[in-house]
């Protein structure tokens, strides 16, 4: 008698790139070193060190086994390493702009929205203008310098701009007068001021 002792097998791994999706989960190509026409099947779980979106970021296949007619006749490795790219996911950011009242200046007052996974942590900012101060309905309102921070901000790329339409209102204007005594002169005539953001000065008559 005599034993045939097993073969070892030395499993390797090849990982797809992917783009960032909050797991850590690697999708990867097994390849060993098998006696050519034997058949089994190599699996394992596949998974990233971590989630974040990163380059060579190293993906270890675990719990390696062999299943199938002639696994037995191999004993394999049960992990092995090699390295895959998360690549940034893209954010789509909008704006929603609120009307105001006119008050000489472009500023704008929006609410951002995007499209993130659910769950992650992050906060979009920028500065919002309307394209000019002055009052008009529907106006152009853009966010530019469009900046993301917060835990999971590295893991989005996103647009730097973005625009919507918002309206400006007439500033409600209060005219107010104040009236020069005078000298009696035989006319109905009698200067008076008018006082507002815009300063004039008009002569009425005295009605008789």
């Amino acid at each position: 008698t005599a034993d045939i002792t097993s073969r070892s097998l030395a499993v390797t791994i090849t990982a797809s790139n992917k783009t960032y999706d909050q797991t850590d989960t690697a999708s990867v190509t097994y390849a060993d070193n098998r006696v050519a026409g034997d058949l089994f099947t190599v699996s394992g779980t596949a998974t990233f060190s971590d989630k974040n979106a990163g380059t060579g970021k190293t993906v270890t296949a675990a719990g390696i086994t062999l299943t199938g007619t002639d696994a037995g006749n191999y004993t394999q490795t049960t992990s092995t390493t090699t390295t895959a790219n998360i690549t940034r996911k893209s954010l789509a950011v909008t704006i929603t702009a609120s009307n105001k009242t006119y008050d000489q200046t472009t500023a704008a007052s929006v609410t951002y929205a995007d499209d993130r996974i659910a769950g992650d942590v992050l906060t979009v900012s920028g500065t919002a203008t309307f394209a000019s101060k002055t009052y008009g309905v529907g106006k152009t309102v853009t966010a530019t310098g469009i900046a993301l921070t917060g835990t999971d901000s590295g893991n989005y790329t996103q647009n730097t701009t973005a625009t919507t339409t918002a309206t400006i209102n007439k500033k409600s204007l209060v005219v107010t007068i104040t009236a020069s005594n005078k000298t009696y002169d035989r006319t109905t005539s009698r200067s008076e001021e008018h006082t507002s953001e815009l300063q004039s000065r008009v002569d009425i008559s005295y009605a008789v």
